[in-house]
């Protein structure tokens, strides 16, 4: 009777005037850990005596008969969080959670917060902030069975892994286990997988911890052969694969310009927006196609705001090539102290190679035009150039025009 008079005390001295709530909600963590079961514990986690609003707002969840069943066999329990607190209100803070950890400080999460526990104690999911406050009881009641939801999944998916030979399937179980919407990793999964597949040849290791950047020393053409690997394998999620469309942007621009690397810059910026139209990445993909692409056009010469700092193929379009026959392709310098080196030079309709001209040349002040032949043998709708400069970044001091003749 003295636990049972303590228990109703408690819950009175958390909210006054709430009346002890059904048997799925404990009094506090001791009371919580007999009644646990498999699907763990929700802390509703207020912020006592410095937000009223919080504090209010936990009251009313906890009272919902919706919020209630969308817990399911979730042991619910009210879990205080002082700013500035005395002995007594950290007794009763540390009474109420038990082995339950706070998920962060202050500055990682706003209060209050319903954050979801594992049996042993492991955090795996949190809600807080604008979505919950902004929500309605029943809301917050499909957030919750979301959650819980998730989680049954998650666990039948680390089931299935456990039964799995190792190997390729259970590293992609374990990995697919990491990746059920609203939830943390589960414990220890990192070396499961490495444990499962040590030499991660289902890629799953990589892409857990996916990252992707250039390399040291690394040059444009292997970076972005490195990007379409990543582009293509189905280990990766298509937001892993936007960041990495990201990244690639980014360094384009860095290193090469909007210029030189425009069409690289629209390519990737198209494949960010095809994975996911809607998420911030799709959204930002028409600006930076907007803002971050300079077309080269035709009547624009070379200068050093042109040439790349890598040898990357540099697209001209609106070349005056369309009916077939022999063109010339004539490149005459006109200022500046360095040399042009040209490497290639491919007449394209639309993506397609109609002609070409591979033999590299180099205008200098001893040999002031160089003249590449195309035979074209048909009709080009969509004319363009292909060319690879060969100038290295500290030798674009060059400007020249670049004539297109027919024979």
């Amino acid at each position: 009777m003295k636990v049972r008079a303590l228990m109703m005390l408690t819950a009175l001295l958390l909210f006054p005037g709430q009346p002890v709530m059904a048997a799925q909600v404990a009094a506090d963590f001791a009371a919580a850990e007999k009644k646990v079961k498999d699907a763990g514990y929700i802390a509703f986690i207020y912020p006592a005596g410095w937000d009223r609003y919080g504090e209010r707002f936990c009251r009313r969840l906890l009272a919902d008969k919706k919020v209630l069943a969308a817990a399911g066999d979730t042991v619910l329990l009210a879990v205080p969080i002082y700013q500035n607190p005395t002995e007594e209100q950290k007794k009763l803070a540390e009474r109420m959670r038990g082995r339950l950890a706070y998920p962060g400080d202050m500055s990682d999460i706003s209060y209050p917060a319903l954050v979801f526990y594992e049996k042993g104690g492991r955090q795996y999911a949190t809600l807080h902030g604008e979505r919950l406050m902004k929500s309605t009881p029943e809301q917050v009641a499909e957030l919750v069975r979301s959650r819980v939801a998730a989680k049954k999944k998650q666990d039948a998916l680390l089931k299935k892994a456990n039964a799995a030979a190792e190997g390729r399937e259970k590293a992609l179980l374990l990995l697919e286990s990491s990746r059920v919407p609203g939830l943390e990793w589960p414990g220890g999964l990192r070396e499961a997988i490495q444990k499962a597949d040590p030499q991660d040849s289902s890629g799953a290791a990589a892409a857990l911890s996916f990252s992707f950047s250039p390399a040291r020393d690394e040059t444009l053409p292997a970076f972005l052969k490195r990007l379409d690997t990543v582009l293509e394998n189905p280990v990766y999620t298509n937001e892993q694969k936007q960041r990495a469309c990201a990244a690639a942007i980014g360094h384009v621009r860095r290193s090469v310009g909007m210029i030189a690397g425009g069409s690289i810059i629209e390519r990737y910026s198209r494949n960010m927006r095809a994975l996911n139209p809607d998420s911030p990445l799709g959204l930002a993909a028409p600006v930076i196609m907007r803002d971050w692409v300079r077309e080269y056009r035709y009547g624009q010469g070379w200068s050093p705001e042109v040439l790349p700092g890598q040898p990357i193929p540099m697209v001209m379009k609106g070349v005056p090539i369309s009916a077939p026959g022999t063109y010339t392709v004539t490149f005459r310098i006109v200022t500046g102290r360095d040399a042009l080196a040209v490497n290639k030079l491919r007449l394209l309709d639309g993506n397609r190679c109609v002609a070409e001209d591979t033999t590299a040349r180099a205008v200098t002040w001893s040999a002031t035009t160089q003249v590449y032949t195309l035979s074209v043998k048909e009709s080009v709708k969509n004319p363009a150039l292909e060319i690879t400069f060969g100038n290295t970044p500290d030798k674009r001091s060059t400007w020249g025009d670049i004539i297109v003749t027919a024979q």
